[in-house]
């Protein structure tokens, strides 16, 4: 049964009406893949520019870098 003053369905807790729901469902999930996207793009572009997990030539610099540090300490 509507409300007699919104005129909206009772008994959802949103308040929204099947269609009012749906539209904002295909909304949200949208607006959730275009972020998805976005964020996947920029995170390959990142690895491509500074890979974040060590491989062996970046592994070994590092610990020729930091040998060169200690050996200036000393």
């Amino acid at each position: 049964m509507a409300d007699p003053i919104t005129g909206r369905e009772a008994g959802t807790l949103s308040g929204m009406t099947e269609r009012e729901a749906q539209e904002f469902n295909g909304l949200f999930m949208t607006s959730f893949w275009v972020f998805l996207a976005v964020a996947v793009v920029a995170h390959i572009l990142v690895w491509i520019w500074r890979p974040w997990l060590q491989t062996p030539e970046v592994s070994q610099a590092s610990l020729d870098t930091a040998k060169t540090f200690l050996t200036m300490l000393s």
